[in-house]
């Protein structure tokens, strides 16, 4: 409390446990927080942190926090990983109010709700040239002078990576694991300068929004194990970038876009669909065309097989009434027996004949 200069504190990786002191809301100028690992507890959204008005860094991923999601985090917040503890409630819409924010980490929790649709005001989000300085702090020791610059580990593409040098140029927002429902608005799919994003295992429903496709520096996207519904858009074939992707154990239905880059991801990206087909997958959509049609093209097919049907059974029973016909008039009739048999006998002489010239020219 008596360190009123003190900008940045690292106190992650220990067994400290209890609650965040009263006394760190005398920390003014306190800019980065790292409680990372640790076994605290407690309600921070009512803690003394509230006061700690420079906050720019909140990093307090996997210890025992509970209660809300804090509503007082500063608007110049610009990292805010929250995962791994026993957060409840919504995400509040004061999120929205940071312009600055580059990471929103709130994986792993147990918050419900719906996902804010107001994520495309934080204008780091839609801008590339917007929030790209860093925060770095300059001392002395020994003589010689120093630049530290803060860094952060997160989980992207399946891999915990430490970021420092390229952290100020990260784009990420991960709310995986929790208890979101409703559906996914276009909003949020106009982040245009989100490189990561994880929707997996929440209770989301809905189709993917066609506005996907105006996630142009998208490189991990996980939507796996929601209630989604509907086809994959087309618009998806336009995210090069791309390098990550899972929409497994949804309800999505139709062909995977072909000719595109969306070919290239194992059939692991796309199983537990039980309607999806084409490739990666086995399934060919081909011979299910009920899975890739319209309602009004299923029953233009359905007529055109009912046509068919029909004709190959008046072919067969015309064939049959035919050949009994003939043979009925030849078994039950005489005049037509011995007028049978008599062509047969003229068929024998002219072949007989016709043989015996053809023997005859060769000699």
């Amino acid at each position: 409390m008596n360190w009123k200069s003190l900008r940045r504190l690292n106190l992650g990786g220990n067994n400290l446990s209890g609650n965040i002191p009263p006394s760190m809301a005398l920390l003014s100028n306190l800019t980065s927080l790292h409680l990372h690992e640790n076994n605290l507890s407690g309600d921070i959204s009512s803690s003394s942190l509230q006061y700690c008005r420079s906050l720019s860094i909140l990093n307090v991923r996997q210890n025992s926090f509970s209660g809300n999601i804090p509503k007082w985090m500063p608007q110049s917040t610009r990292i805010v990983q929250l995962r791994s503890n026993k957060f409840i409630g919504n995400i509040p819409s004061q999120i929205c109010q940071m312009p600055l924010l580059i990471v929103l980490d709130l994986a792993y929790n147990r918050i419900s709700g719906h996902i804010p649709k107001c994520l495309n005001n934080i204008t780091a989000f839609v801008d590339m040239h917007y929030s790209t300085s860093w925060i770095f702090y300059t001392f002395f020791d020994g003589g010689a002078f120093f630049i530290y610059r803060d860094n952060l580990i997160l989980l992207v593409k399946g891999q915990l990576l430490n970021f420092q040098s390229i952290l100020k140029l990260i784009r990420m927002v991960d709310l995986s694991s929790n208890n979101l429902t409703g559906t996914m608005s276009p909003q949020l799919f106009s982040l245009s300068q989100l490189h990561f994003l994880n929707l997996s295992h929440n209770r989301l429903t809905g189709t993917i929004p066609k506005e996907i496709g105006n996630m142009t520096q998208l490189e991990s996207l996980d939507l796996s194990k929601n209630e989604l519904t509907g086809e994959i858009p087309e618009s998806m074939s336009s995210l090069s970038f791309l390098s990550n992707l899972n929409l497994s154990f949804n309800n999505l239905r139709g062909q995977i876009p072909s000719g595109t880059q969306l070919q290239r991801f194992s059939e692991l990206s796309y199983i537990g669909n039980a309607d999806l087909c084409g490739p990666p997958l086995p399934k060919n959509c081909s011979n299910h065309g009920d899975d890739t049609k319209t309602l009004g093209e299923n029953d233009d097919d359905g007529d055109e097989s009912d046509f068919l049907s029909c004709l190959y059974m008046g072919l067969g029973v015309g064939f049959a009434v035919g050949f009994w016909g003939v043979c009925g008039a030849i078994f039950f009739s005489r005049k037509c027996r011995h007028a049978y048999f008599r062509f047969l006998y003229d068929l024998r002489d002219r072949f007989y004949v016709l043989l015996l010239t053809n023997l005859n020219s060769f000699h």
